[in-house]
């Protein structure tokens, strides 16, 4: 992480300076607790999507104890969830409803919502896009099919990465030591008798995943479900986020299949285009 970075102590050090820059010239006292507890917040990227009390109590240069209360307040209002890990928070669902409302037009829900809203109006099965949060995908956008007995999906589902296509389509463009560090130490998570089970089986189907440029989730997830994935990748080549469309298995195979083989890692590829293409035109110019 270099100094600079989201969470870092630089960052850290200049937000909470910005903060009380800010109440100087409003000439308004600061709430000390509730800059402690946005300084939590801020601690979180997506090189750390989990932290412990010690690391945000030396962090925040506050007393452990204190570093508990304001973690527990966090996590009782929806900002922060428990992890399996006792004393570990993870950033929750609440903050990903209140960053919709402010994420600006180039947003990848933007951009998405029409290259997938067409694929959807031709083959009638529901599609997704998600981006990762330490072991899981979350769901930011879904768009509904209209063929009956359809999958109906939910914004801001978590699933497990490894036993969705959306997951495995994230994984598989991330660099070595990001993979490693994601799943390091821990077993892997079972939602039905074909989920993968090892971290070998895992990195051999990531390396499969990544060479055909496609994630396949094959009841996986869930029986009688099936799903293709692709990566929305960014200009170094790593996956942000990714697309998948899902139906049932009965027809999920043959000529849809096929065709869905082909569309996602295309749609995949021209919303991160048209991402690329956003974010340039919206970069402050250069002398």
């Amino acid at each position: 992480m270099s100094p600079d970075s989201p969470g870092s102590a630089a960052s850290d050090g200049r937000a909470l300076n910005l903060v009380r820059r800010a109440g100087r010239e409003e000439s308004t006292p600061l709430v000390q607790s509730l800059v402690h507890g946005l300084q939590i917040l801020d601690l979180f990227s997506e090189a750390r999507p989990v932290i412990g009390i010690g690391e945000m109590a030396r962090a925040l240069g506050v007393h452990r104890s204190t570093t508990s209360r304001l973690a527990a307040t966090l996590a009782a209002y929806g900002y922060l969830e428990r992890t399996g890990e006792p004393g570990h928070y993870c950033l929750a669902e609440r903050l990903f409803r209140l960053g919709q409302l402010a994420t600006p037009e180039a947003d990848l829900r933007v951009v998405a919502a029409k290259e997938l809203g067409e694929l959807v109006e031709r083959v009638g099965e529901t599609a997704h896009a998600g981006v990762l949060y330490g072991r899981e995908v979350t769901s930011i956008l879904v768009i509904d099919g209209w063929r009956p007995l359809r999958l109906h999906g939910q914004v801001g589902k978590r699933s497990p990465a490894h036993c969705s296509s959306l997951g495995k389509a994230l994984l598989a463009w991330l660099s070595p030591s990001r993979l490693a560090e994601i799943y390091a130490g821990g077993r892997l998570d079972t939602c039905t008798p074909y989920s993968i089970r090892t971290l070998a089986a895992l990195r051999a189907e990531l390396a499969a995943t990544k060479a055909r440029g496609y994630a396949l989730d094959d009841q996986e997830l869930e029986i009688g479900l099936r799903c293709v994935g692709a990566p929305i990748l960014d200009t170094s080549g790593e996956s942000v986020a990714s697309v998948s469309v899902s139906g049932p298995l009965s027809r999920m195979q043959g000529d849809l299949l096929h065709e869905l083989i082909e569309e996602i890692p295309e749609v995949a590829t021209r919303i991160s285009d048209r991402l690329a293409a956003a974010r340039h035109a919206l970069a402050p110019a250069t002398r």
